[in-house]
């Protein structure tokens, strides 16, 4: 007799759940106010509450119910749409990527453009490429989908973006699945805090250049840290004009996080953005993403999106929304100088970090986690790594997380 649940799905089980823990961090801290929630990565303020952005505080305050409470379009408004392709690719995208069709359609959140960038562009059983050191989610969107997962190394020995590593992995690719899906998660990369640098932009156009000679290739870029990314990620949006050097056998999907640019983590807001020169392909993403998103989250929440609207489609407004995601990015960088100069101190080793919410402690050991967690100090296991959320640390909170990660390191190091 068959079972309820076929096999596919009787073993899956989350791991490494960030949400779970930070829920227990929590409710430690309600009991403890001096616990350190280093666990998650949304944006606290230094007073320990989650930034409300002017915009955001607006839409709460003055609700147009029928707006916000009715049932959205599939793909999102077009207002939204304009104003998220004008965010990413500038407010001269229309000029600047002349010639290229530039379709989004509203996600919840960055997590469902990537399921959707997938879960529209791979069969069963064909492969993605993904970062050995990664976002777990990304595995995890891979093995529900049933794709396979190749990996390849991020940083080379000189810890510089690993080139060489995507160009033979790529190569793999092409010989078992006949093309190549790669996903880049850049600026400010989730768990490290990595920036790409103009550089290293160029090197992989090149690379995937090349291999778009022999396949298809599909570059799934992650965006969500994109607005708080200070100094190190300052021109990233230049960057991306770059890809115009990319063959017409690459194609490019942004999947962007209105949750993590707006604050709105709880909303479920984001977008994924086509960019391509083929008509045909234009399509099939218009037709082929709409009935994904149909069939599985239908439409999403029109609170996030007025939000957005309102922010960005309103020249005052938006430029009073910028100085504060600014201001709070370069809050984020102050955070990391503090923590980092505790790092360096006890000589803990961590992952190369410019920009962004989180850094990765290089050390793989219960005994060193443990001891960090009998301070009352909580981050997170990600691979073969400790992951610190800066975003969720206030000064003192950084200052003293990095005292206590040294003091553990030292003490339990072999």
């Amino acid at each position: 007799m068959k079972e309820f649940m076929p096999n596919k799905n009787q073993n899956k089980k989350l791991t490494e759940n960030v949400l779970a823990i930070a829920a227990k961090v929590r409710e430690a801290k309600k009991h403890n106010p001096q616990t350190i929630n280093a666990t998650v990565g949304s944006y606290y303020d230094e007073d320990g509450n989650i930034k409300v952005f002017k915009a955001v505080k607006e839409v709460f305050e003055n609700p147009n119910y029928n707006n916000i409470l009715s049932y959205s379009s599939v793909k999102g408004s077009s207002d939204f749409s304009e104003a998220i392709k004008k965010w990413i690719l500038g407010d001269d995208y229309q000029i600047k990527y002349d010639g290229y069709y530039k379709n989004l359609i509203a996600t919840p959140g960055g997590t469902g453009a990537l399921a959707l960038a997938m879960g529209t562009y791979l069969d069963k059983k064909e492969g993605i490429l993904l970062p050995n050191i990664m976002w777990p989610s990304y595995m995890q969107i891979a093995t529900n989908l049933d794709i396979d997962v190749c990996l390849y190394e991020l940083f080379d020995d000189n810890n510089h973006f690993n080139l060489a590593s995507i160009d033979i992995s790529c190569r793999l690719m092409q010989e078992k699945y006949g093309k190549v899906a790669l996903i880049i998660n850049d600026p400010c990369h989730n768990p490290t805090g990595y920036v790409m640098s103009e550089e290293d932009y160029k090197g992989l156009i090149n690379l995937l250049n090349n291999h778009a000679t022999k396949s298809k290739v599909i570059l799934i870029l992650d965006i969500a840290y994109l607005d708080y990314a200070s100094e190190a990620g300052k021109n990233t949006r230049s960057y991306f004009e770059l890809l115009k050097n990319l063959s017409a056998n690459v194609m490019v999907l942004f999947t962007f996080s209105a949750s993590k640019t707006f604050g709105i983590y709880g909303l479920r807001l984001g977008g994924l953005l086509q960019l391509t020169t083929s008509a045909l392909d234009a399509k099939q993403f218009d037709m082929a993403t709409a009935y994904f998103a149909r069939s599985t989250w239908s439409n999403t929440t029109h609170l996030g999106m007025e939000i957005v609207e309102k922010a960005l489609n309103d020249n005052t407004k938006k430029q009073a929304f910028i100085e504060e995601v600014k201001k709070a990015a370069l809050n984020l960088e102050k955070r990391a100088k503090i923590f980092l100069a505790k790092l360096d101190e006890y000589e803990v080793p961590y992952a190369p970090y410019e920009n962004g919410f989180f850094v990765l402690i290089m050390v793989d050991s219960p005994s060193f986690e443990k001891e960090i967690e009998s301070h009352e100090a909580y981050g997170c296991h990600f691979g073969n790594g400790y992951r610190i959320a800066l975003s969720s640390l206030n000064m003192e909170e950084a200052s003293r997380m990095g005292t206590i990660i040294g003091k553990a390191y030292q003490k339990t190091k072999k």
